[in-house]
């Protein structure tokens, strides 16, 4: 139950900044720290830089925690497919904007 807090604070900072970048240009090129402000080619490139973090944390979350297996599976589960499901989506629409 620790993590609905912190998931519903996210949520709400997400739909926050979606909100307020929504019809803003996009940067293309060079770094931006904020994720909403980036064209779908590069929210892309930073998702895929990112496998590794990904990675890493599925496997420190299996090897650390004191919680079980199962769990474990569900939470590395879920993780790695909403990744998955990012790089698509950012993918897709990349090529959508892009047409």
């Amino acid at each position: 139950m620790s993590f609905i807090i912190p998931g519903l604070i996210s949520a709400i900072v997400i739909a926050v900044l979606s909100i307020r970048y929504k019809n803003k240009g996009k940067q293309d090129k060079g770094f931006k720290l904020n994720y909403f402000a980036l064209s779908y080619r590069r929210k892309l490139v930073r998702t895929v830089t990112l496998t590794p973090v990904v990675i890493f944390s599925a496997l420190i979350l299996y090897y650390s925690s004191a919680i079980t297996t199962m769990t474990k599976m569900v939470f590395i589960l879920v993780l790695l497919m909403v990744f998955v499901f990012q790089v698509i989506y950012n993918f897709y629409m990349w090529k959508k904007k892009e047409a």
